[in-house]
């Protein structure tokens, strides 16, 4: 016997208003609440090594750091949201890190991103690399060379780029995606391929 439409179960309709999103004013505190005590527990973690500015805001569940090799400094109001930072690192203001970025390398070299730097996922900056020239001795043996990385003010790094050691890229300078900086960058230029070439310079 087929059941007649007023027959068969009802389910209840609810007003999409009605709807416990966003979540709850209580989960809401305690999620505020637990992202404060990671906040303060990574700084104990890291002290006096890590020193993050005021406003700056990271998604502490998916950006890692490593102070071993040197203290990490971000500035005000910048936000990084991915990324594993194990490098000696200066961040300064209003930088945005979109996401899975990586930055580290030996502890005898630093990083600097400069204010107002955008910089989109999957950027790979290392201030150090291994030598590899002698076929008689394995990559292992022949140790690191490097040397500072510095990106300056207001630049934007693509996705996918990777900045070599010992690298400048100047005040507003624009790198390509998936581009590989192995030479120095002009202000205000930009580049793109592999390796990097300047092709042009913003207005």
């Amino acid at each position: 016997m087929v059941e007649t439409e007023d027959k068969l179960p009802q389910i209840e309709k609810r007003d999409p208003a009605s709807l416990p999103y966003p979540l709850p004013f209580p989960c809401r505190v305690v999620a505020a609440l637990m992202r404060r005590i990671r906040f303060r527990w990574l700084l104990f973690k890291h002290r006096p090594n890590l020193q993050i500015g005021r406003g700056t805001s990271i998604i502490f569940r998916d950006v890692h750091f490593t102070t071993k090799w040197g203290e990490i400094v971000i500035g005000d109001n910048s936000s990084i949201l991915e990324g594993d930072l194990y490098a000696r690192l200066i961040i300064g203001d209003r930088v945005c890190i979109v996401g899975a970025i990586k930055i580290g390398g030996s502890g005898k070299y630093r990083v600097t991103i400069g204010d107002d730097t955008w910089i989109a996922p999957n950027v790979y900056i290392c201030p150090s690399t291994h030598n590899h020239k002698k076929r008689g001795r394995t990559i292992r043996e022949q140790g690191l060379r490097g040397g500072d990385i510095t990106i300056g003010r207001d630049c934007w790094i693509g996705v996918n780029a990777v900045i070599s050691p010992g690298v400048t890229v100047g005040d507003g300078a624009i790198i390509g995606a998936n581009a590989v900086v192995t030479k120095d960058v002009p202000a205000y230029a930009i580049a793109v391929g592999i390796p990097a070439k300047v092709i042009g310079y913003r207005e």
